[in-house]
Formats: C-alpha cells, structure tokens, sequence
C-alpha cells in the first residue's frame, strides 16, 4: 500500500540522516587524525633533521677554514639550502606561534652565520667566530626537536578530544532521532490501523446482521475502495434480509390458515367428536394431531422471527410488568407437558416490577422454559430464580438434562441452529426459541447468556433501570 511505503520511506528518513551524518563526523575525525599525525611525523623528523644539518654545516665549514677546500664550502652551502627549506615547511606545520618564532629565529641565526662564513671581506678569525656560535644553533635545534616531540603529546590530546566531541554529539544525535522515528512510526501505526479497524469494526456488524448504517472508511484509497465494496455487499445482504422476512412472513401467513382447518379437525377426529373410531383410526388422528402441533409451533416461531429482524429496531409496548408473576404464569402454560413428562419445577422468585414489553418478555421467557422443558429427561427437575442485584435484573432457568455439547455453544443463538443433541418425542425443535428470545431482550437493552456449570443454564439479564423505583 502506499501510505505503507510511505511511512517506511519517512521512518527511515531520519535513520538514514543519522547514519549519513555519522559517516561524516567519522570520515572527518579520520581526515584531522590523518592530518595531524602527518604534522606530528613531520615535525618530528624535521627537528632530527635540523639538528643533524647544523652538525653536517658545523662540520663542512670548520673543514673549510683548516683546508681552505672549496668543495667544503658548497657542501655547506647545500645543507643552508635545505636547512632553510625545512625550517621554513616546519614554520608552516607548527600550530603554536611561540615555535614558529623560535624557528624563525633559527633561521635567522643559520643565515647570519652563513653570511659571515661566505663574505669575501671576512678575515679569518672573524669567521672563527662564527663558527663558534654553530654549538649555540645546535642547541636551539635540539630544542626544536624537543618540542616537536611534545607536539606528539598534545596532537594526541587533541584527537582524544576531538573523538569525545564526535561521540557526544553521535550519542546525542541518536537520543533525538530514535525518539524521533519512534514517534513516527506511532503516527503512520495510528494512520494505517484506524482504517483497519474500521474495516474490522464493519466487517463485525455484517456478520452480526446490522445492515442500517453504511460502511465509510476514511484513510488511503486502496482502502476506501475495499470499504465500498463492503458497503456494496451491506446492501446486498440488506436486500437480501428483507426478502427473508417477507418470503418468510407470506409463506407463513399462507400456511396458517389452512392449518389451522387441520389441526381443528384432527382434534375433532381425535376426540370422536364425528364419531367413533377404531383402534388404528384413533391412533392415525393423533399422529395426524401431533404433526400439526408441530407444524403450527413451526409457523408461529416463523412469524415471531420475522417480526424481530433487528432488535434496535423493535418497537416497545411498555408498561408495569410483575416479573415474578409473569414467569409463574409461563410455567403455568407448560404444565401439561411438565405432567407427561413428569419433571418437577422449583421457583424462587423475588417480586420485582419492571417498566418493559410484557409480550416480548413473555416470548423470551416462554422459549427459554420451553427449551429446558425439551431438554429435560423424565423424572427430571427445572429450578427458575428470578433476583435482582446493583446492576441487573437476573432471571436463571436450570434443567437436569445434559448440558449443551462444546462444538454446538458458540451457535446456539444463531435462527434455524439445531445442535448434535436433540430431545426424544415427536416434536422436535426449530432452531428459532432461543434466537427470539435473545432479540426480545436485546429490544430491552439486555442480553441472554449460557451459563457453563454442567448442566443446561440459561440467564436473562436485564438492565436495573428498567425496575420500577429505580
């Protein structure tokens, strides 16, 4: 992606302006280390140099004064020449002043012993005597040498100064930039993951079924064009969704009515109401009964789910409900079945009045005492508390039957789910209880959870606002 690129190439930017940085406080400490050694090997030979010269010069002209050989006398005439030319470069490699005038003055002594030695108008003791002042040279010399050789020292110094500089400030530069591409790469992490997360937060609502709100996401385009297409795809399952609903809400309409033309007369059938029957007719009329039991338990759960498609969208009828006494009287519904079975029903309920839908709570309620009716063996027992604590209303319905498998917990509230494990009998579920009751009390701001304590528990939470005095 190109914000990606981006950030890396802005990232790097101040890395690689340290590293370019670096690499020339180095090149340059190298070039000064380089320089100064050369200073320090220079004047260090130039001094040996001078001192060894003012000995050859000492030596020719002495030579020249006993022999009177004029070979001698060029030969010191030579060694002037080069004993001026390195004082001369040595002047120009010393950084001290005090030494330039030192060796200036060498040279100006070389130069007047020189003249003295070479003019034509010198007598011969005069020229003895400048001789002589070649001992005073040779000791200005070998001071010279001396000097240079201190000069080792405080070059060294120097450098080891000039290498602590250069590590200070590589040491702060790399304080300032690290912080610095850090902070960075914060900001592009912030820039790059919040469209991220609103793809992630879009795709969320699509798998939870909120089709309403359009899907924007604002951030580089390559993303914003992956956001139109889930928002393409939100229509699509949009349109989709209502054409459910109403497939489901005709074919259910549809079917009811001559259902319920069945269903009365396999109950006229069954009751010999049209007269009698034999053993096999009366066996047919209440099989016959039975499936249309079945299937009209089917419809209605049809049409309860096609009226809840969005709980956020359901309209709430409310007024003062008697939780307690709405919950005695779902499980007063289901007393025949309770008695065919044989489960006995335990209640602890505590009278709390709340300010809610008393048919949507009633549908919530109902599914959930009916699916542990289900699931509950013969000879069983369903235990209901109803409570109320700081934050929430809590109704718990406990059955002793099995328990829900582990593969089948993370769907169990999905419409048209059945798990592995289905209760014996004829009527057999439809996968749409537990669904319906979870988008009831969702309209309520509450939520239905599976408790995991081994056997089959199921909690209604509701929020502690909607108690009437709170």
């Amino acid at each position: 992606m190109t914000l990606i690129l981006l950030g890396f190439m802005v990232v790097a930017l101040p890395l690689f302006a340290g590293l370019v940085i670096s690499s020339i406080q180095v090149g340059r400490l190298a070039r000064q280390s380089q320089d100064a050694v050369y200073r320090v090997v220079q004047a260090t030979q130039g001094g040996r140099i001078l001192v060894e010269q003012v000995t050859a010069m000492e030596r020719s002209a002495r030579q020249y004064l006993v022999l009177g050989d004029l070979s001698r006398l060029q030969a010191y005439a030579a060694t002037h020449r080069e004993f001026q030319r390195i004082v001369k470069e040595l002047s120009q490699l010393h950084p001290n002043e005090s030494q330039r005038s030192r060796l200036l003055e060498l040279s100006a002594k070389e130069n007047a012993i020189f003249r003295e030695v070479f003019h034509e108008q010198s007598d011969a003791e005069s020229s003895q005597a400048a001789v002589m002042q070649f001992a005073g040279l040779a000791q200005s010399a070998r001071l010279i040498l001396a000097e240079s050789s201190r000069l080792v020292t405080s070059q060294v110094d120097a450098m080891r100064g000039m290498a602590k500089r250069a590590q200070r400030l590589l040491f702060w530069q790399a304080l300032a930039l690290i912080p610095l591409s850090a902070a960075m790469a914060g900001i592009f992490f912030v820039l790059i993951t919040a469209p991220v997360r609103q793809l992630d937060r879009a795709i969320h609502r699509l798998g939870r079924g909120e089709f309403k709100e359009p899907i924007r996401i604002m951030g580089p385009r390559d993303l914003e064009e992956l956001g139109e297409r889930l928002d393409w795809l939100r229509d699509r399952l949009r349109a989709l969704e209502e054409q459910k609903t109403r497939f489901l809400q005709h074919v259910s309409h549809e079917l009811k009515t001559p259902l319920t033309t069945v269903r009365e007369g396999a109950e006229l059938l069954a009751g010999e109401v049209l007269g009698p029957l034999n053993k096999q007719q009366i066996e047919a009329a209440a099989i016959l009964q039975q499936n249309s039991l079945k299937l009209q338990r089917l419809i209605e759960d049809l049409l309860a789910f096609s009226r809840l498609p969005d709980a956020r969208s359901v309209t709430l009828s409310k007024n003062r409900v008697r939780l307690d006494q709405l919950v005695e009287a779902v499980v007063a519904d289901h007393k025949l079945a309770l008695r065919r079975k044989n489960i006995t029903e335990r209640m602890q309920l505590e009278a709390i009045a709340v300010h809610a839908d008393e048919e949507k709570l009633r549908t919530a309620i109902d599914n959930l005492i009916s699916n542990a009716v289900k699931y509950t063996p013969s000879r069983g027992q369903i235990r209901v508390t109803l409570h109320a604590n700081a934050q929430t209303i809590q109704l718990d319905v406990f059955d002793s039957g099995t328990g829900i498998a582990s593969e089948d917990r993370a769907r169990i509230f999905d419409p048209f789910y059945q798990g592995k494990s289905q209760p014996a009998g004829p009527l057999k579920g439809t996968g749409l209880g537990l669904g319906i009751a979870r988008e009831c009390v969702l309209a309520h701001e509450g939520e239905i959870t599976m408790v995991d304590d081994g056997g089959g528990h199921f909690r209604l939470s509701l929020p502690v606002a909607l108690r009437e005095g709170a």
